[in-house]
């Protein structure tokens, strides 16, 4: 039961000098409130009368609420334990079971592609190069048939995706590009087989031809909820020779109208960029614009670089004013290591500053002439 010690209401506590001073002769073995060795000081008598000036016991006073708070707090106890039972068995039942862990239309269908297009490359390689031992072999990667296959393989190299679409019903079909050693035109391959011909005949001389074959791929995808996903792939139908893609009928014009001059002093600035770039000929940042940041290749893996021609967006000039700049076209020609020679073309960004031009970026692609023929630039955005 709770219950607090309080001071009897009358007089004011006695200051510390008013206190009784305890009779003499008295002994700690007396009231405990009388001060001994290891007792609190005796208390003043609260009393407001009592002429004897007999101290009385701190009263006891019972707290009536107590018990009755005790008793509210164990009914609100109760009765959430009651209402938690029921709301958590309707959570349990109301909540939603966990979905499974899905993979994005995107990402699923890279990863199909990318299986479908192994698979026919694998199909391809393995079909131009089996001989009539390589049965098994083949059937191992395809449904379809095997047939017939020669005494000897061909030789191939160079393998790749060309073209990949899914169908209406779900099939891939993939088309490989590879390149394969033929005969070259007009000469007469010996009798039975390059390699099985007579040692006496002479070598037919081979080129390499670039082929395409279609084949047709089922993935089938199964997603489980906490492991990657699971593929099955199945070739349909043996590989098909097809026509390679073909070439634009009318390829686009490059937006590269001016001519700049190797020697002018915009063609001097990229050839020494270049030089530093793949040369290793001097330092790079001395070509570059402040804030353009581009490395050099390291190690440098040709040991000269010769411009041969640069074709701008726009003109160029020896005294140029600040920011004027130019989208150019650069062709050269480097020498590689060994001392042969190669040629190659790349794109930069030219801004002037204070009468210099310098490198202000190496640009990823080249600039269309997006103007219809026969249309005045002028008048082209009107």
């Amino acid at each position: 039961m709770s219950s607090l010690l309080v001071r009897r209401r009358g007089k004011k506590a006695a200051k510390a000098a008013e206190l009784p001073a305890p009779a003499d002769g008295a002994s700690g073995s007396g009231s405990p409130w009388t001060g001994g060795p290891e007792q609190p000081a005796a208390l003043p008598s609260s009393s407001g009368g009592g002429g004897d000036g007999e101290s009385s016991p701190p009263q006891v006073v019972e707290w009536s609420n107590g018990p009755a708070l005790a008793t509210k707090a164990w009914g609100a106890a109760l009765a959430l334990a009651l209402l938690a039972g029921p709301a958590a068995l309707v959570w349990t039942a109301l909540r939603p079971a966990p979905a499974p862990v899905a993979v994005a239309a995107g990402a699923a269908s890279t990863t199909e592609n990318a299986a479908a297009g192994e698979r026919a490359v694998e199909l391809v390689e393995t079909w131009l190069r089996a001989d009539s031992d390589d049965q098994q072999l083949l059937a191992s990667l395809t449904n379809a048939p095997v047939g017939s296959l020669p005494q000897e393989g061909l030789t191939i190299r160079d393998s790749s995706v060309a073209q990949a679409e899914q169908t209406d019903d779900g099939v891939w079909s993939v088309t490989v590009g590879v390149d394969v050693a033929e005969p070259a035109p007009g000469s007469t391959p010996p009798a039975g087989g390059g390699a099985k011909a007579d040692k006496e005949e002479a070598e037919v001389p081979l080129v390499w031809v670039r082929r395409y074959f279609q084949v047709p791929v089922l993935v089938d995808r199964t997603d489980t909820e906490w492991s990657r996903p699971e593929l099955a792939v199945t070739a349909l139908a043996l590989p098909a020779p097809v026509p390679g893609p073909a070439a634009a009928a009318e390829p686009p014009e490059l937006d590269y109208p001016e001519t700049v001059s190797p020697t002018s002093a915009a063609g001097q600035s990229v050839s020494g960029f270049l030089a530093a770039m793949v040369a290793g000929d001097g330092e790079i940042t001395r070509y570059l614009r402040p804030g353009t940041s581009i490395p050099a290749v390291v190690p440098a893996p040709y040991s000269a670089v010769t411009v041969t021609s640069i074709k701008g967006s726009h003109a160029v000039t020896e005294d140029p004013a600040d920011d004027d700049g130019t989208h150019a076209l650069t062709t050269v020609e480097l020498t590689r290591l060994d001392g042969e020679k190669t040629t190659a073309q790349y794109v930069l960004t030219l801004l002037a500053r204070d009468g210099r031009w310098e490198v202000a970026g190496l640009e990823p692609a080249v600039r269309i002439d997006t103007v219809p023929p026969g249309t005045d630039p002028g008048t082209a955005g009107e």
